[in-house]
């Protein structure tokens, strides 16, 4: 076992004893909010990506379904008994983080002989069922009728209180290369049982079967589904196979992507042929603030717009993708956004700062007569810990500006704190990404240097 994978192991095992040994003094709210802060501690030992926080709503009857997946066995925390990684994932490093609450999670119910599974989970006071492969010998079907029926009313329950259900619809775990597997109708019988409009978030899972020393743990977030009305047992069976087919669509995608971006730079290059003679584009070209400006269009409507954005996209891609895909022969102007992804990959500033710097020569290098815009990493409530970091690179690239004849700094960092607090209102519910006032701060900032 690497360091990675003994460090991190150690960090489970502190969380689990945490639940475990948490003193009767302590509420169940506080034994879950507990677990998750060191759930957190563990996952920061390791590489993880999130993707498409974007996609989290605001507000609603939230349930999180997510393709449910093994855990690796050097994982055991106690005597065999592993805690799923995959789910404490979701709710401690998405849901916790994004509404301050780790939310309730369903669980199966432990077998006879599964003292610390159960000893666990009772602290939790999780939901539990019975699920496929772990019902006790000589279990009545009226009495795994019964616990369905608990299930349903207290999932309803928690439910219209606004707080967050997190289950897996297929009621076992697969490794990766399996997943999913084939989906229950637990999610859907809870759906036509409830009264009121509920929000489904998909949330796909990869490599929580692996050693954290060979592989990246990787979740993305789809697009919510609302279900409104009550589902006759035609439609729970329709519905099902539907979503399960959709989460094997997710998966196989997912399986398919690696780090240099090669699906959405096929996109992208399609994008660039189409728009290669437009006389004096002004181009866009950066991570996910500049992927998801959609109204990039209409915000600069009497201007020639291209967005060369992809989501998730470190300098070193950027630069690497550069040339192929800038076939324009006299853009106006050239304005990037980057840099804020580079932290995760434990850069320093300064090596962040000399990155930025290669790109910024590479491009007018190429088009040395094209305006470059600089725009700065902005503030966010989920790089919180960070913005001493960010200002350190917003800074340093500030002081090269006259390096460059035609670098143009253009500052949003500052405009877009409050009273020089970072704030929400320019956020999405992720604390990460710009919502639409965020992006009428970015565009006037454009506007401002760029357009005059």
């Amino acid at each position: 076992m690497k360091k990675i994978d003994e460090l991190f192991l150690s960090f489970l095992k502190d969380a689990f004893k945490s639940v475990i040994n948490s003193p009767n003094s302590l509420s169940v709210d506080e034994i879950r909010s507990l677990s998750s802060k060191k759930i957190q501690k563990a996952f920061s030992k390791t590489k993880y990506e999130i993707h498409g926080s974007e996609n989290l709503p605001s507000k609603g009857n939230l349930i999180f379904i997510y393709n449910h997946l093994n855990n690796h066995p050097l994982y055991s925390v106690a005597e065999n008994f592993q805690i799923t990684l995959d789910s404490h994932f979701i709710s401690s490093m998405i849901i916790d983080r994004y509404y301050n609450n780790p939310g309730i999670r369903v669980s199966r119910l432990s077998l006879p002989n599964e003292k610390f599974h159960k000893n666990y989970y009772d602290k939790l006071d999780y939901i539990r069922v019975y699920a496929k492969n772990f019902i006790p010998k000589n279990t009545s079907d009226a009495e795994v009728k019964t616990i369905n029926k608990k299930f349903y009313k207290k999932a309803s329950q928690y439910l219209k209180k606004g707080n967050c259900l997190v289950l897996s619809p297929e009621g076992a775990s697969y490794s990766t290369e399996e997943s999913p597997g084939v989906f229950k109708k637990g999610l859907f019988n809870l759906l036509s049982k409830l009264s009121i409009p509920t929000i489904v978030v998909p949330i796909v899972t990869l490599n929580f079967d692996k050693l954290a020393s060979k592989s990246i743990f990787k979740c993305e977030i789809k697009k919510p589904i609302k279900y409104k009305s009550i589902l006759s047992n035609r439609d729970i069976e329709i519905e099902s196979h539907k979503l399960n087919k959709k989460f094997k669509s997710w998966v196989n995608k997912m399986k398919l992507y690696d780090s240099d971006f090669s699906h959405e730079i096929k996109k992208l290059l399609l994008k660039a042929e189409d728009n290669k003679k437009i006389e004096a584009p002004i181009i866009f070209y950066g991570s996910s603030t500049i992927r998801l400006w959609k109204s990039l269009n209409k915000d600069f409507k009497n201007l020639k717009v291209i967005n060369l954005g992809f989501g998730g996209a470190y300098i070193d891609s950027l630069s690497k993708n550069f040339n192929l895909l800038m076939n324009f022969s006299n853009p106006k102007a050239i304005i990037i956004y980057l840099g804020g992804n580079d932290l995760n990959l434990s850069l320093t500033p300064k090596e962040i700062i000399f990155k930025i710097k290669k790109l910024i020569e590479k491009i007018n290098d190429r088009y040395p007569k094209t305006t470059i815009g600089y725009i700065t990493i902005k503030p966010s409530l989920e790089r919180q810990n960070r913005l001493s970091e960010i200002r350190q690179i917003n800074n340093g690239i500030k002081l090269i500006t006259n390096d460059f004849h035609n670098l143009i700094y253009i500052d949003i960092y500052n405009k877009l704190l409050d009273e020089g607090r970072v704030t929400s209102k320019f956020l999405l519910q992720d604390g990460l990404h710009l919502n639409k006032k965020g992006y009428g701060v970015l565009t006037n900032a454009v506007k401002e240097k760029i357009t005059g």
